[in-house]
């Protein structure tokens, strides 16, 4: 899965080039929402989701912070202001590997069951938004990688 952060309200990934975060700026949050399918019954527990940083965008990481955390409802968000209402201006933890969780990863997304042949849901969304520092460089910042590990019964 890939997006984008912009400056706009926009869907899809399409007008981020002409709504760019720049220096000392923040996007729009993004609001994003598990959704998990098998064909036997299932629960799902224990999700964690943590930032790790590729060494090809490790420069990021000086300039830019992404904030998240798991709400329960998404807000419509009428400017790019950080606050509580958006991602909670705490940083989301970081790894240097993407299958080795750092001490407090983001939890609190709840425990789901379905059954077989049903979808289930995080129960919480998972809201994000990106800050870039005053001195950031212009251009591309290159990628952010993220895993979401779970418990499955």
């Amino acid at each position: 899965m890939s997006w984008d952060f912009e400056t706009a309200d926009n869907t899809g990934t399409t007008t981020y080039t002409a709504n760019p975060v720049s220096a000392g700026s923040a996007s729009y949050p993004v609001w994003l929402k598990g959704y998990f399918t098998n064909t036997v019954a299932f629960t799902v527990s224990n999700v964690k989701v943590w930032q790790f940083n590729p060494a090809a965008s490790s420069a990021n990481t000086a300039s830019f912070t992404v904030y998240g955390t798991s709400q329960t409802a998404y807000s419509i968000a009428t400017g790019t202001a950080t606050g509580t209402a958006y991602a909670s201006n705490v940083q989301v933890p970081t790894s240097t590997s993407s299958t080795g969780s750092p001490a407090s990863p983001l939890t609190g997304f709840g425990t789901f069951g379905s059954s077989a042949g049903n979808s289930g849901v995080l129960q919480n969304f998972l809201g994000l938004q990106l800050s870039a520092a005053a001195a950031a460089p212009a251009g591309t910042t290159g990628y952010f990688g993220y895993t979401l590990q779970y418990d499955e019964q």
